[in-house]
């Protein structure tokens, strides 16, 4: 007798357990699948991701400059083409109080938009080159020490390539490296 009520306890315990285990499934089930539709809805696949209010009525003229087909079929315009032209290594001594030396070394790499205007950028080179020497060598250690330095270094350099490759535009400037001693 107490054989069998240990087996029928064993018993209740095996279909409490086995019950907690289709739940816990079943919960993890729903949470995977709510996120695939998530994400399946922000990626457009049911509808979501577009505005609506982008989209022109049917019968309403386009808009100015989008008069043709899509170039890939789909509706969306061609994504922009951007380029990066890596500068050569730069290496100054900058401007010192005491007799030590100090000495920045930057890599920059130029983004522009297509590559086109990378091509005319690269033949600029020299004169990008020139006026960096010329801006960095004024500039102490102090003046490029912390995020704002760094930005106003970045600011600074965009201003004088616009200057030097002027009537084509530079994006942004990239520092890939840079090294104060």
């Amino acid at each position: 007798m107490a054989a069998a009520k240990k087996a029928g306890e064993a018993d209740g315990e095996e279909k409490k357990g086995g019950g907690l285990k289709l739940v816990l499934i079943l919960a993890a089930a729903l949470v995977v699948a709510g996120g695939g539709g998530a994400a399946a809805w922000f990626l457009g696949l049911f509808g979501g991701g577009k505005s609506q209010a982008a989209a022109p009525a049917h019968g309403a003229p386009a808009a100015e400059g989008h008069g043709g087909p899509p170039a890939d079929g789909h509706g969306a315009p061609p994504a922009p083409q951007i380029v990066f032209v890596d500068l050569p290594d730069i290496l100054v001594n900058l401007k010192s109080t005491n007799k030590r030396p100090r000495f920045l070394k930057l890599k920059v790499a130029l983004e522009v938009k297509d590559a086109r205007t990378a091509e005319r950028v690269k033949a600029f080179t020299p004169r990008i080159m020139d006026g960096f020497q010329l801006y960095l060598r004024a500039l102490d250690a102090d003046e490029i020490q912390g995020s704002s330095g760094m930005l106003t270094l970045k600011e600074e350099l965009l201003a004088r390539i616009n200057q030097a490759v002027a009537p084509n535009r530079i994006d942004d400037v990239l520092f890939k490296e840079i090294l104060v001693q």
